[in-house]
């Protein structure tokens, strides 16, 4: 295809029709038909195994669009959030079956990080199913972790010591100490001392303690829902990107939104070819 007819057509990309009916508090109604289509699409190719984690990633985009974010802490700046459910082991590790584009602050009570995992949740089909989600401390609380136990769900992830329903006296000084809580219903709160304090939560381990090989020195000593966390997270795929990428810089964000859609499976096809 010639250059030029490439750039038409791209200039001229459009999803759905501007006088089409959508509703009216749906803002990404001008990509809407693509999400669904990716999202059954993902859905239907894999399922995931028993572990699986949530984790958000940025969009690069720096146009006029109010759900725009922002975080000076990052190196690409300004971009659409987006939060995914990937799978946590097996080949398939790092594949997105379910993903969420934010769009503004979400109207309710439920803060905006659990009301997105119960959206994941739901939109996959994953509730009463036992599965074991991995998550940060962006989205780990009490609240949520007693919600997904009470729907035959697990849940691993450091949580921060100042939310509701955390011990207050729950602190570690020294290096290797631990300290941990567990309430009636087998909910594990724990504090480990590493080059800091790591606070973790669990509804799937208990105060047990494994031994980890070092490459220099002798042995550690870690919690096993440490151990188990650190495995569970490396299901983000996203240093593993296709050297020839598709994103192409454009003005509107439905169009670069696109773009970066189409590569979230690519991950994953690289993962099989390099097997």
């Amino acid at each position: 295809m010639p250059r030029e007819r490439f750039e038409q057509i791209t200039r001229n990309l459009h999803f759905v029709s501007s006088e089409a009916a959508h509703l009216e508090d749906d803002q990404l109604w001008k990509l809407r038909p693509v999400i669904d289509m990716f999202g059954d699409v993902f859905r239907e190719v894999f399922v995931p195994e028993q572990n699986i984690s949530i984790d958000k990633s940025l969009w690069k985009f720096r146009g006029r669009l109010f759900f725009k974010t922002y975080n000076p802490s990052k190196r690409a700046r300004f971009g659409l959030k987006v939060y995914k459910l990937s799978a946590s082991e097996g080949p398939c590790a790092g594949y997105t079956s379910v993903f969420r584009i934010y769009a503004g602050k979400d109207k309710g009570s439920i803060p905006s990080s659990q009301w997105a995992v119960m959206d994941l949740m739901e939109r996959g089909g994953y509730i009463w199913k036992g599965y074991n989600m991995y998550c940060d401390n962006w989205y780990t609380s009490p609240t949520l972790f007693h919600f997904l136990q009470s729907r035959k769900m697990g849940a691993v992830g450091t949580v921060r010591s100042n939310w509701r329903f955390m011990p207050k006296d729950f602190k570690v000084s020294r290096k290797g100490e631990v300290a941990f809580r567990s309430s009636a219903t087998g909910m594990l709160a724990l504090a480990w001392m590493d080059s800091k304090q790591v606070f973790m939560l669990s509804t799937i381990h208990t105060s047990q303690m494994a031994t980890v090989a070092r490459r220099w020195g002798p042995d550690a000593s870690k919690p096993q829902c440490v151990v188990d966390y650190n495995a569970g997270m490396k299901g983000d795929l996203g240093t593993s990107s296709p050297a020839h990428t598709l994103l192409r810089k454009s003005l509107k964000w439905y169009k670069k939104s696109f773009f970066t859609c189409m590569t979230l499976p690519l991950s994953i096809d690289m993962r099989f070819l390099s097997i």
